[in-house]
């Protein structure tokens, strides 16, 4: 990057760092005084102000006909001197007239210029933005970051909380990320905490997060007819694992459509279920598409007082809600296939081939299956007299199912997590680890992963040299990324316990279960996630980050090109086992 665009992109941190310090209390999130925030905010907004007339008076200068340069930057010049003209005002007569209408009207005005500045600045790094992100995985690392911050920066502002005063920080940072990474850890009461615009910032991040900015852009540009580049299709290619890029718009709006359709069939039955609550309003029907969608994303944000444990003996909800969470962990390649055998079925002609399920689809069938009915029973058996002791039976099983599909993926609750055993916090931390299935709104290591690796296993232990499924075989390549991605989460979360534990001490189980609940992205928390110090919260923030983005982007996006790709070297021999 070269000097110039240096400077433009130290304006545009300013910028971003200003309005952070003006909307929001970030002396609660470093413990420092007011007067020092305002110093350093004073002295923030004059530099900024320097360099937006600094680069103007570079640019006249530079400029050998003056006339030239004023009539073909008029826009920009008009620009400078509104922006200064707005600036010496909020500085000097603002406080004379702090509680006028006009003097509130000269700030925001000042700040809509400030982000207006931001983006045009912003625009003029796009060249070298887009070298950083010809990598496909840079690229949805950056847009998964990009909508983070975004959302970190809206839930600063005063509109979005009850108070008024906007989240601190590193809580408005903490909880964008646990929506765009559809975990539902958060560090705040969510029901309490935010306005109707607050919630609506929530769900629209989660929804954004359990399709990904890149794919809702993509078909965006589809549905108003325009052209999409060679790069753009592998990059939907990369992001959807479909190496068929001639349909990968069929694929796209698909998925897009197949995901409208269930939230809003969801919506409709939550709907149902929530008139005897709460009433027939539009409260309720807020609240059923709100539950809907994070269900459905597997988020686990609730607008309820205590999650989801007022409706613990309401069979109805709770069923509605873990096949809301079941159908997103299954994810679109499933659930289209299972479609395509439907329409096979109903709609077959005689002599017509007919629509089999993949193997892909049975995989993730089958271990989502073996896990739901392990998890019920292991619950049951774990917590029946601790937990849900208060329970009748029939109730105890329907909440351990519950709690058997959200573990895994969702983060809602349906009974009290605070007080479960130790046992139970281990035992559901590895079905956390696994997560749901690949390509779905879920986290985790993924169920298709730990089939690959499982049947690698079985294949050695048979004394075969090449690894199967069934009747069909698996390639070298699949083992190895699912034996890259299992270590590397193996990894993080070790590393996530050891350095959780090092900054808090306390309960060795609670804090596994904390760690791989951020990591799986399921969400749920055994209490510790509120009370954590600011840099155990930035650890979870971490691991979210990796679970949702997933480990192999992440360790793409850091690869480079090896030139050396094709060159043999003389194999060692190192002792295994």
């Amino acid at each position: 990057m070269n000097g110039y665009k240096k400077f433009i992109a130290v304006t545009v941190l300013l910028s971003v760092v200003s309005l952070f310090i003006e909307q929001s209390d970030i002396t609660a999130v470093l413990g420092i005084s007011g007067g020092v925030v305002l110093l350093v905010g004073q002295v923030i907004d004059y530099v900024l102000m320097a360099c937006v007339i600094g680069e103007t008076v570079y640019d006249i200068v530079r400029e050998k006909y003056k006339a030239h340069y004023f009539k073909a930057h008029w826009a920009s010049f008009t620009f400078t001197v509104v922006f200064t003209l707005l600036f010496l005002y909020s500085k000097f007569i603002y406080h004379a007239l702090a509680a006028s209408s006009i003097a509130a009207l000269a700030v925001l005005l000042r700040n809509f210029f400030t982000v207006l500045r931001m983006y045009s600045r912003m625009k003029r790094l796009k060249g070298y933005v887009e070298r950083l992100t010809v990598n496909p995985a840079q690229t949805i690392l950056f847009s998964f970051a990009g909508v983070i911050l975004a959302g970190t920066l809206l839930l600063m502002m005063g509109f979005t909380t009850v108070n008024g005063k906007g989240l601190p920080f590193l809580g408005a940072l903490f909880t964008a990320t646990s929506c765009v990474c559809v975990t539902g850890l958060t560090v705040v009461d969510t029901a309490a905490s935010f306005t109707f615009w607050g919630h609506l910032v929530l769900i629209v991040l989660i929804q954004i997060g359990g399709l990904g900015l890149m794919l809702l852009s993509y078909f965006v540009i589809f549905v108003i007819r325009r052209r999409v580049s060679l790069a753009d299709k592998l990059m939907l290619s990369y992001m959807l694992s479909d190496d068929d890029t001639a349909s990968i718009y069929v694929s796209m709006v698909r998925i897009v459509l197949t995901t409208a359709v269930i939230e809003a069939v969801g919506s409709v039955l939550l709907f149902i279920g929530f008139v005897p609550l709460m009433g027939f309003s539009l409260k309720t029907a807020w609240y059923a598409v709100f539950h809907s969608v994070s269900a459905f994303c597997n988020a686990g944000f609730a607008l309820f007082d205590g999650n989801l444990e007022q409706f613990v003996g309401s069979p109805y909800l709770l069923f509605v809600l873990a096949l809301l969470i079941i159908t997103g962990g299954i994810g679109f390649a499933c659930i289209t296939n299972l479609r395509a055998v439907f329409d096979s079925a109903v709609h077959r002609q005689r002599g017509d081939a007919r629509e089999k399920l993949t193997l892909n689809t049975k995989v993730v069938l089958t271990g989502t299956l073996i896990l739901l009915v392990a998890g019920t029973l292991l619950y049951y058996i774990l917590e029946y007299d601790n937990s849900m002791r208060e329970l009748p039976i029939t109730k105890q099983y329907l909440n351990a199912f519950f709690q058997s599909v959200t573990f895994r993926t969702a983060g809602f609750n349906s009974v009290s997590l605070g007080s479960l055993r130790p046992a139970t916090y281990l035992v559901f931390s590895i079905f956390m680890f696994i997560g749901a299935a690949s390509g779905s709104t879920a986290g985790g290591t993924k169920v298709n992963t730990i089939t690959v690796l499982g049947a690698a296993l079985y294949s050695y232990l048979k004394g075969q040299r090449r690894f199967r499924i069934g009747r069909a075989e698996i390639s070298g390549d699949k083992v190895f990324q699912a034996s890259v991605l299992f270590i590397a989460n193996c990894l993080v979360m070790f590393a996530g316990i050891i350095a959780l534990t090092m900054l808090e001490g306390g309960d060795i189980a609670r804090i596994v279960f904390e760690v791989c609940s951020a990591l799986g992205t399921a969400g749920v928390t055994a209490g510790l996630t509120p009370d954590l110090c600011a840099l155990s919260k930035v650890l979870l923030i971490l691991c979210m980050f990796w679970g949702r983005v997933g480990g192999l982007t992440v360790l793409s996006s850091a690869s480079t090109d090896s030139s050396e790709e094709h060159i043999r070297w003389p194999q060692a021999d190192i002792s295994i086992g």
